[in-house]
């Protein structure tokens, strides 16, 4: 994936980027581009990502990419033109919605309340947060192709820096450049101590430019998104003092 981004800065003309940016996969990416092209990367930003993916993590993708094969409309992949695995991708978004959030945000936003508190028990949605989860998966399910979804997915799983190598330091021990990892207390998904064992591996490898923040957030994974004044505050106070680490490191 990342050998393809070049090809594409190569096409562009681009020679050397100022700074690779990424959050979720896009932050393992730009972990993975200082790795495999040291010399066209001038440092790294990464939020909310890993060096490996968990366990955990690959867990709930799988249900994910179960539930749009095993739609009948997914037909093997072979779909266009024919059909299109709706109720996959409505469950796949769903299941992918109580990742990207939060415990704390669904307390203050949803508590327990009921759609109708006059109706009668049942197995129809019954609480605001059913409906909120079933609302996502209904927007979602006809905006991206399930076969992209499947393989953006399973490339997630794969990510594991230590390939090749044997260890997650080896491997991270090629990013020579300035680093800045951003995690979120919340994130359930890509869990904050990832982020933070990250930080410390980067360290140990050799590299003298890593700085690392943590923001307490409600929004889980999505904070990224969705508290961009705070995200970007980070990144812009972090930026200025890896800036300044690179003055003191080249004098």
């Amino acid at each position: 994936m990342v050998h393809i981004q070049f090809l594409l800065l190569d096409h562009l003309g681009i020679d050397k980027l100022h700074a690779s940016v990424g959050s979720s996969l896009g932050g393992m990416c730009s972990l993975n581009a200082a790795a495999l092209y040291p010399d066209r990367v001038n440092r790294v930003i990464s939020i909310s990502g890993c060096a490996r993916s968990h366990p955990s993590s690959i867990a709930m993708r799988y249900l994910q990419r179960r539930c749009i094969m095993t739609d009948p409309a997914w037909m093997k992949g072979q779909y266009y033109g024919k059909s299109y695995p709706k109720m996959g991708m409505k469950l796949a978004r769903e299941i992918a919605t109580i990742t990207y959030r939060s415990g704390p945000e669904w307390e203050q936003r949803f508590g327990n309340k009921r759609i109708n508190e006059s109706d009668e028990p049942s197995l129809c949605p019954s609480f605001l947060i059913e409906s909120y989860i079933e609302h996502q998966g209904e927007t979602f399910c006809n905006k991206y192709d399930p076969n992209s979804l499947l393989y953006i997915s399973k490339a997630m799983d794969l990510f594991d820096m230590s390939e090749g190598f044997d260890s997650l330091q080896e491997g991270l021990a090629r990013i020579t450049c300035p680093v800045m990892i951003i995690g979120v207390q919340t994130d359930i998904l890509f869990p904050v101590w990832q982020q933070r064992d990250l930080f410390e591996l980067l360290k140990k490898s050799g590299n003298e430019a890593v700085t690392y923040y943590e923001l307490n957030s409600i929004y889980g994974h999505d904070t990224f998104l969705l508290d961009v004044n705070n995200v970007g505050a980070a990144v812009k106070v972090i930026y200025v003092y890896i800036s300044l680490i690179e003055v003191v490191l080249e004098n």
